[in-house]
């Protein structure tokens, strides 16, 4: 399994998860935590993937973290948790255990004490 994790910064725009799974594809990646989808909480399936992503409705276009899964391990996601718009957690189940992964993303260093 590899994985690996990618700031998008928007998958708002159109043929943006077409370009996602195609970079995905070409580097080999079967699940990536992403940060800054900038669309709204869902599930979001397709013919070769999956996106699961975490996004408040009230702040569209803004935030948002999840995952990207190829589609041979999409068997194997058990859960897909959102905590806000910044946390979100994925479950998968393997052959003797489950393990979580979860995808944080958290205010950089410009940001206010009180941001943060």
């Amino acid at each position: 399994m590899k994985t690996g994790t990618w700031n998008v910064r928007s998958l708002f725009l159109s043929e943006a998860l077409k370009v996602l799974h195609n970079e995905l594809s070409n580097l080999d990646f079967n699940i990536a935590a992403l940060q800054e989808i900038w669309l709204e909480s869902a599930i979001q399936k397709f013919d070769s993937f999956a996106v699961f992503n975490s996004g408040l409705e009230s702040k569209k276009h803004k935030f948002g973290c999840g995952f990207y899964v190829s589609g041979e391990f999409l068997k194997y996601v058990k859960g897909f948790k959102n905590i806000n718009e910044r946390i979100s957690c994925l479950r998968l189940k393997a052959k003797w255990f489950s393990c979580t992964l979860m995808n944080v993303h958290t205010s950089t260093n410009e940001k206010t004490e009180q941001i943060k």
